[in-house]
C-alpha cells in the first residue's frame, strides 16, 4: 500500500453542543472534518513531543546520577599522590 494514500475510516463521536458552537466559529478550515484531522494530528505530536521529553529527561538523571559515582571513584584516585 502506498504510505501517501490515506484510507478513510467513517466514525461517530459525540461532542459537547458548547464545543461544537466554538469550533464552528473558530474553524479556520473549510469542513470540521479538516479541523478534527489538524487537531487530533496536533494533539498526538504533543503527546509525542511529551513523551520523548520526558524519556530524555529520565536518561539525563540517569546519566547524572552514573557521572557523580564514576566522578567520586576518579577522585580519590586522582588525589592519591596530592595528599
Amino acid at each position: 500500500m502506498n504510505p501517501k494514500i490515506r484510507k478513510n475510516v467513517k466514525t461517530s463521536i459525540i461532542l459537547e453542543k458548547e464545543l461544537l458552537e466554538e469550533i464552528d466559529r473558530n474553524n479556520p478550515f473549510s469542513t470540521r472534518k479538516e479541523f478534527l484531522d489538524q487537531a487530533c494530528r496536533a494533539y498526538l505530536r504533543e503527546l509525542k513531543r511529551k513523551f520523548i521529553d520526558e524519556s530524555l529527561a529520565r536518561a539525563c538523571r540517569q546519566s547524572a546520577k552514573e557521572d557523580v559515582t564514576l566522578n567520586n571513584d576518579w577522585e580519590e584516585a586522582s588525589l592519591e599522590d596530592w595528599r
